[in-house]
C-alpha cells in the first residue's frame, strides 16, 4: 500500500518513506503492472482515438495534436482508422471499451449510425471530433460549418461574381450538410445569384458532372467547394478541361493544407483549427474521466478563418 500510495502521489507519505521507496524502485528495475490496475478498478490512463482516414491531412494534424495533449496528461493514444466504415468502426469502439481505455474520442464515418445509439450510452465516455453523432447525446467538439460557407460566399459575391455553384462531396456528412446550408442561406439573403449544387458522388463521375456544369448556359463564374476530397477532385478535373483558375472560374475551398499555397494560384480556403479541434477535444474528454466535467452534455464550436490567397480573383496574397 506503501508503493502504491508513493506512485500515485498521495499526501500521506513521509519525505524519507517516499524517498526510501524510490530509492527501491531504481534498485530493482519495478514498473507498476497496468494490467492490475485496471483489475482494481483504477484508470488505465490510456484513450482511444478512431479518425476516417491516416492519409488525410486534416485527420492527421488532429491526431498529432490528441496525441500530444494526451502525452502531457500522462495518457498513452490508441490510434484507429475506419476508412470511413461504419461496421469496421462499430468494432474497433467495442474493441477499445472492452481493452479497456478510459475514453473514446471519435471522428464518425456516419453520424447517423445506428450503433452509436448503445455507444454513447456505455460506462466509457465518448467525445466526438468534427461530426457531433445525431442518434444520440455526447460531448463534441466541432466548427462554425455555416459560418465558414457564408464567408466563403460572401467573399465570392464581393468580387462580383453572380453564378457560385457549390460542389460537394460526401454529402452525407454532418458537417458538410451544414457547409451546404450556409452556402444556401448565404445566396438567399443577398438575391443576386442562383442556388446551384453539384453532388459529386465519387471522383470517377466528376469529370461528367463539371462538364455538365460548364457546357450548361449558366455557366458558374465561382464554385465553392466544400471539402477537401472535393477541391482536390475539382482542381484536377478543371485542370484537365483547360479551365484556367481565377481567368475562367474563381474557386474557394472548405479546409486548408500546406500545399495549396503551392498551387498555382495558390488556393483561397476557409481553414479549420485542426490543431486546436485535437487539442480541444483531447482535453474535454480527459475532463470528463477524472469527473471534472458537469453532468450535462458539453459542445464546444471553434471558429474558422478564411485564408485570401490568389484563386478568388485577389492579387498578390501569398
Amino acid at each position: 500500500m506503501t508503493v502504491s500510495r508513493t506512485i500515485n502521489g498521495h499526501p500521506y507519505v513521509a519525505d524519507e518513506t517516499a524517498r526510501r521507496v524510490h530509492e527501491a524502485i531504481r534498485r530493482l528495475g519495478y514498473r507498476p503492472n497496468h494490467a492490475a490496475r485496471i483489475l482494481t478498478g483504477q484508470l488505465s490512463k490510456s484513450i482511444g482515438l478512431i479518425v476516417p482516414d491516416l492519409a488525410d491531412t486534416f485527420f492527421s494534424v488532429v491526431s498529432h495534436a490528441v496525441q500530444e495533449a494526451a502525452r502531457e496528461a500522462g495518457y498513452l493514444v490508441w490510434l484507429a482508422a475506419s476508412n470511413g466504415d461504419p461496421s469496421i468502426e462499430e468494432a474497433q469502439v467495442e474493441q477499445m471499451a472492452n481493452h479497456p481505455v478510459d475514453g473514446i474520442l471519435l471522428v464518425p464515418a456516419d453520424s447517423r449510425a445506428r450503433y452509436l445509439k448503445a455507444a454513447a450510452l456505455r460506462s466509457t465516455p465518448i467525445v466526438t471530433i468534427d461530426r457531433p453523432i445525431e442518434v444520440a447525446q455526447t460531448d463534441s467538439v466541432e466548427v462554425e460549418n455555416r459560418a465558414g460557407a457564408r464567408m466563403a460566399v460572401e467573399h465570392l459575391l464581393s468580387h462580383g461574381y453572380k453564378r457560385i455553384a457549390c460542389v460537394v462531396m460526401n454529402s452525407h456528412l454532418q458537417p458538410v450538410r451544414e457547409r451546404i446550408v450556409g452556402y444556401e442561406e448565404c445566396l438567399k439573403s443577398t438575391k443576386l445569384s442562383r442556388i446551384k449544387k453539384v453532388m459529386l458522388s465519387s471522383e470517377v463521375s466528376a469529370p461528367k458532372a463539371l462538364s455538365a456544369l460548364f457546357d450548361s448556359p449558366d455557366r458558374p463564374d465561382a464554385l465553392f467547394t466544400a471539402n477537401n476530397a472535393c477541391t482536390i477532385t475539382v482542381i484536377k478535373i478543371l485542370k484537365a478541361m483547360k479551365i484556367k483558375v481565377p481567368r475562367d472560374v474563381a474557386l474557394i475551398g472548405f479546409d486548408d493544407v500546406d500545399f495549396y499555397t503551392l498551387l498555382n494560384p495558390p488556393l483561397t480556403t476557409v481553414r479549420q483549427p485542426a490543431t486546436e479541434l485535437g487539442r480541444a477535444s483531447a482535453r474535454l474528454l480527459l475532463k470528463r474521466i477524472r469527473g471534472e466535467s458537469s453532468s450535462s452534455i458539453a459542445k464546444t464550436v471553434l471558429p474558422v478563418t478564411l485564408v485570401i490567397r490568389e484563386s478568388c480573383g485577389c492579387k498578390n496574397r501569398r
